[in-house]
């Protein structure tokens, strides 16, 4: 029975879209390695899940013959599409509705795959969204790109494994923490909403987001239910559950007091602690950030006693002021910034920095010292 018969590129599209979480950890079920491909007439619906998040797609590739579904070992499917020539047709068929297997062909190549009961693959349940909301892809795409890095891995304040993302009215704010430093970004709706949204969308679902969401005007749907979120835009929708918990209050975190403040061209500065990174400590990752005379003197050593200096031209009038910064939060935030320049603020030699772009609000990235 042959199941989809097509070009290469529109059969990749929609397995590169969900195969992103399978394997991504351990899996229980052997099954959820799987993608269930379902086609019913020409539609085909590939869905990908490991019981947090779920990814769904389709495409108009089924071939003539009756419906079907099967699941296919996900990270070997998109192997073997990936290794097809550019440009051929492809078809995927199952010998008969009993074989275990299905055959993936490409002109003279066959690639015979096992299969599992598509019955056996999870079902989720439809939540109950009560609240949704439009936003255009590129403004999600930037927001999340600017907080996305400051998020814990594994922290047993399950909270922070994840970006709080809050509603009210037409004004949207993302937040992440991971405890050392914290990144904020808001931006504006196009209509407000008449019940304020706050949750906890979990670190991988951010990722996921951050992958597959386009850099495009297109616009995406937001929908909240009291434990999952669901974004869809074109032929893609993506459910995850939430986080459960209370988001840290960072406002208390984003100082308001900094008054030593200077200016810099953000790649100057990228510059730098590329430079000084080779010789600092590749367990600690520390510098030193010396201010005073108009300069910035940012310096690093090593275990071997070897030592890093360099020093750059800035207008700075403030007190003289040394501190310590982990290099990898300075590099993450400048890394992901687009603008030519970037403006910080100190208060002293222990206080948190403010990191900000010159004559925008919108974003706000908070760091804490460290010894050097």
């Amino acid at each position: 029975m042959l199941i989809i018969k097509s070009p290469r590129e529109a059969f990749a599209t929609p397995v590169q879209a969900v195969s992103g979480i399978v394997g991504k950890q351990r899996q229980t079920l052997p099954i959820l390695s799987n993608i269930l491909i379902s086609k019913v007439g020409t539609r085909v619906d590939f869905t990908a899940t490991d019981l947090d998040i779920e990814i769904k797609t389709f495409a108009d590739i089924g071939a003539e013959g009756p419906d079907i579904s099967v699941t296919v070992d996900a990270a070997k499917l998109q192997s073997l599409i990936s290794a097809l020539n550019h440009g051929s047709e492809v078809t995927l068929s199952q010998p008969s509705q009993s074989d275990p297997t299905v055959e993936l062909k490409q002109g003279k190549s066959t690639f015979k795959l096992n299969t599992l009961p598509a019955d056996e693959f999870p079902n989720r349940p439809e939540a109950q969204f009560t609240q949704s909301f439009a936003i255009p892809a590129n403004q999600i795409r930037h927001l999340l790109q600017l907080v996305h890095f400051s998020m814990a891995q594994q922290d047993i304040r399950y909270f922070l494994n994840g970006m709080l993302l809050s509603v009210e009215g037409d004004v949207i704010r993302v937040v992440t923490t991971d405890g050392h430093r914290l990144a904020y970004c808001e931006g504006k709706l196009e209509s407000a909403l008449t019940q304020n949204i706050q949750c906890i969308v979990p670190r991988r679902t951010v990722m996921e987001m951050l992958r597959l969401i386009p850099d495009s005007d297109e616009s995406i749907t937001i929908a909240i239910s009291e434990a999952e979120i669901r974004i869809t835009w074109g032929n893609i929708t993506l459910s995850s559950k939430l986080v459960e918990g209370k988001f840290p209050d960072y406002n208390r975190v984003i100082p308001v007091n900094n008054t030593n403040i200077f200016v810099i061209k953000r790649d100057v500065l990228l510059g730098a602690l590329k430079r000084t990174a080779i010789l600092a400590n590749a367990k600690l990752r520390g510098v030193k950030w010396e201010l005073k005379n108009n300069t910035l003197t940012i310096q690093s050593t090593n275990s071997d006693q070897e030592e890093a200096k360099d020093v750059l031209d800035i207008e700075y009038n403030g007190i003289d002021i040394e501190i310590g910064f982990n290099l990898l939060y300075l590099q993450d935030v400048l890394n992901n910034l687009r603008s030519e320049e970037v403006q910080f603020a100190l208060h002293s030699n222990t206080g948190a920095m403010l990191v900000t772009m010159p004559d925008n609000s919108s974003f706000k990235y908070v760091v804490m010292p460290m010894r050097t």
